[in-house]
């Protein structure tokens, strides 16, 4: 029932859209898809910002999810099965675990090992695909790769620069998240089939 009033609000607004970008297709079917996810989306986004904030951790809360969503957005993987379990991890690792490390702290050496070790598994295996969304096209995933392993130490390189101790632990948490929901082995562990752009090419 969500899902039918999310995708007809999705086709109403997209079709709004459309009148100036004048997509067509395959073209106007990934902009429905897109104004699928962010309405999908919109609620966890507010829900986590009230809680961070009613919790006093917004400015934790906000960093650890920037540094997940610039490199998620080009290394892509795994979603949540259904959006209330896509709202619970949301709120695990955007909320309680920022509020649970807040206070703990590592060392610029450490903080630069673990994003070479997150830079080294996107380059392995990022960008990762779902069966509802395989990433087609070998250029598109070898962009999206380089695209994914720059993101990571663009992410580094701001936070050893502009920040502080204080959110390196921050910075990397959302780093380590993005690279393990491309990880093969979480792939196994939850049961999901892995390059399936292999289907299609």
């Amino acid at each position: 029932m969500e899902t039918d009033i999310l995708h007809n609000l999705a086709v109403k607004w997209t079709s709004k859209l459309n009148r100036y970008a004048q997509k067509e297709g395959i073209e106007l079917q990934k902009m429905i898809l897109g104004m699928e996810i962010i309405l999908h989306n919109i609620p966890k986004i507010v829900l986590m910002i009230v809680v961070s904030l009613i919790l006093g951790i917004f400015q934790q809360t906000f960093v650890t999810w920037l540094s997940f969503v610039c490199i998620r957005r080009y290394a892509s993987g795994l979603h949540a099965s259904n959006s209330t379990t896509c709202t619970v991890m949301t709120l695990l690792m955007f909320v309680a675990m920022p509020y649970v490390m807040q206070n703990i702290t590592i060392g610029a050496i450490t903080f630069i090992l673990i994003f070479a070790i997150v830079g080294l598994g996107l380059y392995i295996y990022a960008p990762a695909d779902t069966k509802a969304r395989p990433i087609l096209g070998k250029k598109k995933r070898g962009r999206l790769k380089r695209s994914a392993v720059i993101a990571n130490f663009v992410m580094l390189a701001v936070t050893l620069i502009f920040l502080n101790e204080v959110f390196y632990v921050l910075v990397a948490m959302g780093a380590v998240y993005a690279v393990v929901v491309v990880l093969p082995l979480t792939y196994k562990i939850l049961r999901r089939s892995i390059k399936n752009y292999e289907q299609y090419e």
